[in-house]
Protein backbone atom coordinates (compact mmCIF):
# COMPACT_ATOMS: atom_id res chain seq x y z
CA UNK A 1 0.00 0.00 0.00
CA UNK A 2 2.63 2.23 0.96
CA UNK A 3 4.54 1.79 -2.35
CA UNK A 4 1.70 2.69 -4.32
CA UNK A 5 1.38 6.02 -2.50
CA UNK A 6 5.22 6.88 -3.19
CA UNK A 7 5.15 5.86 -7.37
CA UNK A 8 1.52 7.97 -7.58
CA UNK A 9 2.73 11.40 -5.95
CA UNK A 10 6.05 10.79 -6.92
CA UNK A 11 5.52 10.34 -10.79
CA UNK A 12 2.20 12.90 -11.00
CA UNK A 13 4.27 15.57 -10.01
CA UNK A 14 5.09 16.20 -13.84
CA UNK A 15 1.70 17.22 -14.62
CA UNK A 16 1.14 20.43 -15.76
CA UNK A 17 -0.95 22.43 -13.50
CA UNK A 18 -4.85 21.60 -13.64
CA UNK A 19 -5.88 24.21 -11.70
CA UNK A 20 -8.81 22.33 -9.93
CA UNK A 21 -8.92 19.84 -6.95
CA UNK A 22 -10.45 16.51 -8.08
CA UNK A 23 -10.97 13.08 -6.89
CA UNK A 24 -10.25 9.90 -8.82
CA UNK A 25 -11.13 6.41 -7.28
CA UNK A 26 -9.33 3.73 -9.30
CA UNK A 27 -10.86 -0.14 -8.21
CA UNK A 28 -7.86 -2.30 -8.04
CA UNK A 29 -8.24 -6.16 -9.10
CA UNK A 30 -5.50 -8.63 -8.04
CA UNK A 31 -7.06 -11.56 -9.21
CA UNK A 32 -7.28 -11.50 -13.05
CA UNK A 33 -4.18 -12.17 -15.44
CA UNK A 34 -3.54 -13.09 -19.03
CA UNK A 35 -1.97 -16.33 -20.66
CA UNK A 36 -1.69 -16.83 -23.58
CA UNK A 37 -5.00 -14.88 -24.32
CA UNK A 38 -6.97 -16.99 -21.79
CA UNK A 39 -8.02 -14.76 -18.63
CA UNK A 40 -7.72 -16.70 -15.61
CA UNK A 41 -7.33 -16.74 -11.80
CA UNK A 42 -3.80 -15.34 -10.34
CA UNK A 43 -2.36 -17.90 -8.44
CA UNK A 44 -3.27 -16.88 -4.32
CA UNK A 45 -4.15 -13.08 -5.55
CA UNK A 46 -3.73 -10.78 -2.34
CA UNK A 47 -7.17 -8.85 -1.24
CA UNK A 48 -8.90 -6.75 -3.75
CA UNK A 49 -8.61 -2.91 -2.80
CA UNK A 50 -9.84 0.66 -4.02
CA UNK A 51 -7.31 4.10 -4.27
CA UNK A 52 -8.48 7.59 -3.38
CA UNK A 53 -6.90 10.15 -5.19
CA UNK A 54 -7.23 14.29 -5.31
CA UNK A 55 -5.55 15.87 -7.85
CA UNK A 56 -4.82 19.96 -7.31
CA UNK A 57 -2.70 21.50 -9.97
CA UNK A 58 1.01 20.09 -10.12
CA UNK A 59 0.48 18.05 -6.80
CA UNK A 60 -1.58 14.66 -5.78
CA UNK A 61 -2.50 13.71 -2.64
CA UNK A 62 -2.93 10.31 -1.48
CA UNK A 63 -6.41 10.15 0.15
CA UNK A 64 -5.72 6.69 1.00
CA UNK A 65 -6.72 2.67 0.07
CA UNK A 66 -9.50 0.40 1.07
CA UNK A 67 -9.80 -3.21 0.88
CA UNK A 68 -13.03 -4.14 -1.16
CA UNK A 69 -14.94 -6.03 -3.26
CA UNK A 70 -13.43 -5.15 -7.08
CA UNK A 71 -14.13 -7.21 -10.45
CA UNK A 72 -12.40 -6.77 -14.20
CA UNK A 73 -15.57 -8.35 -15.33
CA UNK A 74 -18.20 -5.70 -16.75
CA UNK A 75 -17.62 -1.88 -18.03
CA UNK A 76 -14.73 0.32 -16.15
CA UNK A 77 -17.45 2.08 -14.67
CA UNK A 78 -17.47 -0.07 -11.31
CA UNK A 79 -16.36 3.42 -9.23
CA UNK A 80 -18.58 6.13 -8.35
CA UNK A 81 -17.52 9.23 -6.42
CA UNK A 82 -20.08 11.92 -5.28
CA UNK A 83 -19.51 15.72 -6.62
CA UNK A 84 -18.61 16.97 -3.37
CA UNK A 85 -15.99 14.12 -3.41
CA UNK A 86 -17.52 12.78 0.09
CA UNK A 87 -18.68 9.37 -1.12
CA UNK A 88 -17.07 6.23 -2.99
CA UNK A 89 -19.16 3.78 -4.27
CA UNK A 90 -17.60 0.62 -5.74
CA UNK A 91 -19.06 -2.63 -7.07
CA UNK A 92 -17.86 -5.72 -7.92
CA UNK A 93 -19.74 -8.05 -10.38
CA UNK A 94 -17.34 -11.57 -9.99
CA UNK A 95 -15.17 -13.33 -7.28
CA UNK A 96 -13.04 -16.12 -7.34
CA UNK A 97 -15.96 -18.94 -6.83
CA UNK A 98 -15.45 -20.62 -3.37
CA UNK A 99 -15.89 -24.34 -4.86
CA UNK A 100 -13.16 -23.38 -7.29
CA UNK A 101 -10.38 -21.21 -7.11
CA UNK A 102 -9.12 -21.43 -10.54
CA UNK A 103 -12.34 -19.88 -11.20
CA UNK A 104 -14.71 -16.87 -11.19
CA UNK A 105 -18.71 -17.02 -10.11
CA UNK A 106 -20.49 -13.57 -9.39
CA UNK A 107 -20.63 -11.55 -7.02
CA UNK A 108 -23.26 -9.11 -5.32
CA UNK A 109 -21.66 -6.69 -3.37
CA UNK A 110 -21.40 -2.80 -3.32
CA UNK A 111 -18.90 -1.17 -1.05
CA UNK A 112 -19.85 2.33 0.43
CA UNK A 113 -16.83 4.32 1.80
CA UNK A 114 -16.57 7.64 3.35
CA UNK A 115 -14.06 9.43 2.08
CA UNK A 116 -14.26 12.56 4.17
CA UNK A 117 -13.46 10.46 6.97
CA UNK A 118 -9.32 10.48 8.07
CA UNK A 119 -8.55 8.17 7.34
CA UNK A 120 -11.22 7.18 4.43
CA UNK A 121 -12.91 3.88 5.45
CA UNK A 122 -15.97 1.55 4.21
CA UNK A 123 -18.57 2.53 6.32
CA UNK A 124 -21.21 -0.10 4.83
CA UNK A 125 -21.12 -3.40 2.55
CA UNK A 126 -24.98 -3.85 0.54
CA UNK A 127 -26.05 -6.84 -0.85
CA UNK A 128 -27.58 -6.90 -4.26
CA UNK A 129 -28.91 -8.70 -6.94
CA UNK A 130 -25.97 -10.68 -9.08
CA UNK A 131 -23.11 -9.24 -11.12
CA UNK A 132 -23.47 -5.52 -10.07
CA UNK A 133 -21.17 -4.79 -12.89
CA UNK A 134 -21.24 -1.11 -12.65
CA UNK A 135 -22.19 2.06 -10.73
CA UNK A 136 -23.16 5.49 -11.51
CA UNK A 137 -24.23 8.08 -8.48
CA UNK A 138 -25.91 11.90 -9.25
CA UNK A 139 -24.27 15.28 -8.80
CA UNK A 140 -26.16 15.50 -5.95
CA UNK A 141 -25.16 12.53 -4.01
CA UNK A 142 -28.49 11.41 -3.55
CA UNK A 143 -29.39 8.48 -6.04
CA UNK A 144 -27.30 5.82 -7.41
CA UNK A 145 -27.47 3.34 -9.58
CA UNK A 146 -26.07 -0.34 -9.80
CA UNK A 147 -26.59 -2.68 -13.19
CA UNK A 148 -27.22 -6.05 -13.19
CA UNK A 149 -26.49 -7.31 -16.78
CA UNK A 150 -26.57 -11.37 -15.21
CA UNK A 151 -30.04 -10.40 -13.79
CA UNK A 152 -31.66 -8.25 -16.20
CA UNK A 153 -32.41 -5.57 -13.92
CA UNK A 154 -30.82 -2.23 -11.69
CA UNK A 155 -30.99 -1.40 -8.10
CA UNK A 156 -32.13 1.84 -7.60
CA UNK A 157 -30.11 3.13 -4.08
CA UNK A 158 -30.89 5.81 -1.71
CA UNK A 159 -28.47 7.87 0.01
CA UNK A 160 -28.21 10.15 2.41
CA UNK A 161 -25.79 11.90 4.88
CA UNK A 162 -23.09 9.20 3.22
CA UNK A 163 -25.11 6.68 4.26
CA UNK A 164 -27.39 3.90 1.58
CA UNK A 165 -30.64 4.27 2.96
CA UNK A 166 -32.29 1.82 0.71
CA UNK A 167 -32.60 0.55 -2.72
CA UNK A 168 -35.06 -1.14 -4.66
CA UNK A 169 -34.75 -3.52 -7.61
CA UNK A 170 -35.91 -2.57 -10.70
CA UNK A 171 -36.79 -5.39 -13.37
CA UNK A 172 -35.49 -4.59 -17.10
CA UNK A 173 -36.58 -6.25 -19.69
CA UNK A 174 -35.53 -9.91 -19.88
CA UNK A 175 -32.20 -10.60 -21.76
CA UNK A 176 -31.20 -7.08 -22.06
CA UNK A 177 -28.72 -7.07 -20.00
CA UNK A 178 -27.85 -3.44 -18.61
CA UNK A 179 -24.26 -2.92 -18.55
CA UNK A 180 -23.72 0.81 -17.53
CA UNK A 181 -25.66 3.77 -16.82
CA UNK A 182 -24.49 8.25 -16.85
CA UNK A 183 -26.80 10.61 -15.24
CA UNK A 184 -27.48 13.42 -17.26
CA UNK A 185 -25.54 16.65 -15.43
CA UNK A 186 -28.95 18.52 -14.84
CA UNK A 187 -29.90 14.69 -12.95
CA UNK A 188 -33.49 14.84 -15.06
CA UNK A 189 -32.36 11.36 -17.07
CA UNK A 190 -29.84 8.76 -17.31
CA UNK A 191 -28.81 6.81 -19.61
CA UNK A 192 -28.45 3.19 -19.86
CA UNK A 193 -26.82 0.81 -22.18
CA UNK A 194 -27.80 -2.59 -23.33
CA UNK A 195 -25.36 -4.87 -24.83
CA UNK A 196 -27.71 -7.38 -25.76
CA UNK A 197 -30.44 -5.71 -27.34
CA UNK A 198 -27.52 -2.83 -29.07
CA UNK A 199 -29.28 -0.50 -27.49
CA UNK A 200 -29.07 2.56 -25.42
CA UNK A 201 -32.16 3.65 -23.62
CA UNK A 202 -33.01 6.77 -22.39
CA UNK A 203 -34.90 6.88 -19.18
CA UNK A 204 -36.73 10.03 -16.45
CA UNK A 205 -35.74 10.34 -13.08
CA UNK A 206 -37.86 12.01 -10.67
CA UNK A 207 -38.03 12.26 -6.62
CA UNK A 208 -35.02 9.96 -6.40
CA UNK A 209 -36.79 7.41 -8.97
CA UNK A 210 -36.34 5.62 -12.56
CA UNK A 211 -39.31 6.43 -14.48
CA UNK A 212 -40.09 3.01 -16.51
CA UNK A 213 -40.18 2.37 -19.70
CA UNK A 214 -37.29 4.11 -21.34
CA UNK A 215 -38.80 7.70 -22.79
CA UNK A 216 -36.69 5.72 -26.34
CA UNK A 217 -34.22 3.26 -26.84
CA UNK A 218 -31.56 4.13 -29.36
CA UNK A 219 -29.53 2.35 -31.70
CA UNK A 220 -26.14 2.26 -31.48
CA UNK A 221 -23.42 -0.41 -32.76
CA UNK A 222 -22.60 -4.17 -31.50
CA UNK A 223 -22.64 -4.17 -28.34
CA UNK A 224 -22.70 -0.66 -26.55
CA UNK A 225 -21.47 -1.19 -22.82
CA UNK A 226 -19.70 2.21 -21.39
CA UNK A 227 -21.02 5.94 -21.33
CA UNK A 228 -20.20 9.54 -21.09
CA UNK A 229 -21.83 12.74 -21.26
CA UNK A 230 -20.14 15.61 -22.79
CA UNK A 231 -20.58 18.28 -19.97
CA UNK A 232 -23.70 20.03 -20.58
CA UNK A 233 -23.86 19.80 -24.29
CA UNK A 234 -26.73 17.38 -24.14
CA UNK A 235 -24.53 15.49 -26.18
CA UNK A 236 -23.36 11.63 -25.08
CA UNK A 237 -21.12 8.78 -26.49
CA UNK A 238 -21.10 4.76 -25.94
CA UNK A 239 -18.30 2.76 -26.56
CA UNK A 240 -19.49 -0.22 -29.03
CA UNK A 241 -17.78 -3.42 -27.88
CA UNK A 242 -18.34 -5.36 -30.26
CA UNK A 243 -17.69 -9.17 -30.58
CA UNK A 244 -13.77 -9.72 -30.55
CA UNK A 245 -13.29 -11.22 -33.88
CA UNK A 246 -10.51 -8.62 -34.94
CA UNK A 247 -13.04 -6.48 -36.37
CA UNK A 248 -12.85 -2.69 -36.04
CA UNK A 249 -15.51 -1.65 -33.95
CA UNK A 250 -17.77 1.87 -32.62
CA UNK A 251 -17.97 4.79 -30.92
CA UNK A 252 -21.83 6.31 -31.00
CA UNK A 253 -22.76 9.76 -30.39
CA UNK A 254 -25.67 10.79 -29.15
CA UNK A 255 -27.72 13.70 -28.93
CA UNK A 256 -29.94 13.49 -25.52
CA UNK A 257 -31.73 17.12 -26.08
CA UNK A 258 -33.22 16.65 -29.21
CA UNK A 259 -36.88 15.26 -29.56
CA UNK A 260 -36.76 12.98 -30.13
CA UNK A 261 -33.05 11.82 -28.86
CA UNK A 262 -31.16 9.96 -31.45
CA UNK A 263 -27.52 8.69 -32.28
CA UNK A 264 -26.11 11.16 -34.74
CA UNK A 265 -22.74 9.96 -35.19
CA UNK A 266 -20.93 6.46 -35.43
CA UNK A 267 -17.04 6.00 -35.77
CA UNK A 268 -14.56 3.42 -36.34
CA UNK A 269 -12.50 3.38 -33.52
CA UNK A 270 -10.59 -0.41 -33.82
CA UNK A 271 -11.14 -3.55 -32.15
CA UNK A 272 -13.01 -3.89 -29.22
CA UNK A 273 -13.03 0.02 -27.11
CA UNK A 274 -13.57 -0.90 -23.45
CA UNK A 275 -13.84 2.54 -22.15
CA UNK A 276 -15.19 5.76 -23.35
CA UNK A 277 -14.97 9.50 -21.94
CA UNK A 278 -15.92 12.97 -22.95
CA UNK A 279 -13.98 16.13 -21.82
CA UNK A 280 -16.32 18.34 -19.87
CA UNK A 281 -16.09 21.27 -22.58
CA UNK A 282 -17.76 18.61 -24.54
CA UNK A 283 -14.69 19.37 -27.17
CA UNK A 284 -13.13 15.86 -27.17
CA UNK A 285 -13.83 12.34 -26.51
CA UNK A 286 -11.66 9.54 -26.37
CA UNK A 287 -11.57 5.74 -26.55
CA UNK A 288 -9.09 2.71 -24.48
CA UNK A 289 -9.59 0.19 -27.31
CA UNK A 290 -8.35 -3.38 -26.30
CA UNK A 291 -7.15 -3.74 -30.04
CA UNK A 292 -6.93 -7.64 -29.93
CA UNK A 293 -4.33 -7.29 -27.03
CA UNK A 294 -5.86 -9.86 -25.11
CA UNK A 295 -5.19 -12.85 -28.01
CA UNK A 296 -2.71 -15.37 -27.95
CA UNK A 297 0.78 -14.51 -29.64
CA UNK A 298 -0.18 -16.35 -32.53
CA UNK A 299 -3.21 -14.95 -33.81
CA UNK A 300 -2.96 -13.44 -36.80
CA UNK A 301 -5.31 -10.52 -35.44
CA UNK A 302 -2.83 -10.27 -32.03
CA UNK A 303 -1.58 -6.85 -31.15
CA UNK A 304 1.35 -6.30 -27.72
CA UNK A 305 -0.70 -2.79 -26.84
CA UNK A 306 -4.23 -1.39 -26.66
CA UNK A 307 -4.87 1.91 -27.79
CA UNK A 308 -6.09 4.98 -26.89
CA UNK A 309 -8.14 6.74 -29.74
CA UNK A 310 -8.69 10.32 -29.57
CA UNK A 311 -12.14 11.71 -31.47
CA UNK A 312 -12.76 15.69 -31.87
CA UNK A 313 -16.94 16.35 -31.37
CA UNK A 314 -17.62 19.09 -34.19
CA UNK A 315 -21.04 19.94 -34.13
CA UNK A 316 -22.89 16.64 -33.92
CA UNK A 317 -19.91 14.63 -35.45
CA UNK A 318 -16.73 12.74 -34.07
CA UNK A 319 -13.56 13.01 -35.96
CA UNK A 320 -10.96 10.51 -35.37
CA UNK A 321 -7.70 13.31 -34.64
CA UNK A 322 -5.13 10.91 -33.18
CA UNK A 323 -3.94 7.84 -31.22
CA UNK A 324 -1.54 6.31 -28.91
CA UNK A 325 -0.61 2.72 -28.09
CA UNK A 326 -0.35 1.87 -24.41
CA UNK A 327 -0.53 -1.16 -22.30
CA UNK A 328 -2.17 -4.40 -23.07
CA UNK A 329 -5.79 -5.19 -22.17
CA UNK A 330 -7.41 -1.56 -21.95
CA UNK A 331 -9.63 -0.57 -19.20
CA UNK A 332 -10.94 2.77 -18.38
CA UNK A 333 -10.53 5.95 -19.98
CA UNK A 334 -11.24 9.39 -18.38
CA UNK A 335 -10.68 13.21 -18.64
CA UNK A 336 -9.59 15.30 -16.19
CA UNK A 337 -10.99 18.82 -15.02
CA UNK A 338 -8.78 20.62 -17.89
CA UNK A 339 -10.23 18.38 -20.53
CA UNK A 340 -6.88 18.50 -22.08
CA UNK A 341 -5.22 15.63 -19.57
CA UNK A 342 -6.44 12.28 -19.62
CA UNK A 343 -5.79 8.69 -18.66
CA UNK A 344 -5.85 5.16 -19.68
CA UNK A 345 -6.15 1.64 -17.77
CA UNK A 346 -4.55 -1.60 -18.70
CA UNK A 347 -4.74 -4.62 -17.09
CA UNK A 348 -1.33 -6.45 -18.38
CA UNK A 349 0.97 -3.67 -17.21
CA UNK A 350 -1.02 -2.79 -14.29
CA UNK A 351 -0.98 1.26 -14.75
CA UNK A 352 -2.55 4.47 -16.06
CA UNK A 353 -0.88 6.01 -18.65
CA UNK A 354 -1.20 10.21 -18.68
CA UNK A 355 -1.59 11.78 -21.67
CA UNK A 356 -1.57 15.17 -22.43
CA UNK A 357 -4.14 16.68 -25.58
CA UNK A 358 -1.70 19.44 -27.48
CA UNK A 359 -2.31 20.59 -31.04
CA UNK A 360 -5.02 18.28 -31.53
CA UNK A 361 -2.51 15.75 -30.85
CA UNK A 362 -1.78 12.86 -28.10
CA UNK A 363 1.33 13.38 -26.14
CA UNK A 364 2.44 11.15 -22.98
CA UNK A 365 2.25 13.54 -19.78
CA UNK A 366 3.74 11.81 -17.17
CA UNK A 367 5.44 8.00 -16.52
CA UNK A 368 2.46 5.72 -15.73
CA UNK A 369 1.04 5.02 -12.69
CA UNK A 370 1.97 1.42 -11.46
CA UNK A 371 0.35 -0.35 -9.21
CA UNK A 372 1.29 -2.96 -6.72
CA UNK A 373 -1.79 -4.66 -5.12
CA UNK A 374 -3.96 -4.82 -8.38
CA UNK A 375 -4.82 -3.90 -11.90
CA UNK A 376 -6.99 -0.68 -12.07
CA UNK A 377 -9.62 -2.41 -13.81
CA UNK A 378 -12.59 0.61 -13.29
CA UNK A 379 -12.38 3.93 -12.12
CA UNK A 380 -15.08 6.85 -10.93
CA UNK A 381 -14.22 10.88 -11.09
CA UNK A 382 -15.21 13.94 -9.50
CA UNK A 383 -14.07 16.99 -9.56
CA UNK A 384 -15.74 20.47 -8.13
Amino acid sequence: MHNNKFACALLLTFLPALGLAQIVGVALDPKPILVNGDAQVAPSPPADSAVFLEFSGTNVKWLGQVFVPTSFQGPPSAVAVSADRSLGLVSASSRIDPNDPKAFAPDTRLSVIDLASVPIRVVQTIELAASPSSVAINRTGTMALAMHSADDSVSVLSIANGRVMGFEKLPMRKGSGPSAAAFNPDGKSVLISFPNGGTVGLFTVSAGKLKTPALREMSAGVWPTALSYCGSTGLAVVSNYGKVTGDADTISLLDVATAPPRVVDTVTVGPSPEGVACSSDGKYAAASVQNMSTLPEDSPFYSPTSLLVLLKVEGKRLRHIAQAPFGAWAQGVGFLDDSRTLFAQSIVDRSMHLFRIENDSLKVAAPPIVFKDGAPVAFGIAGR
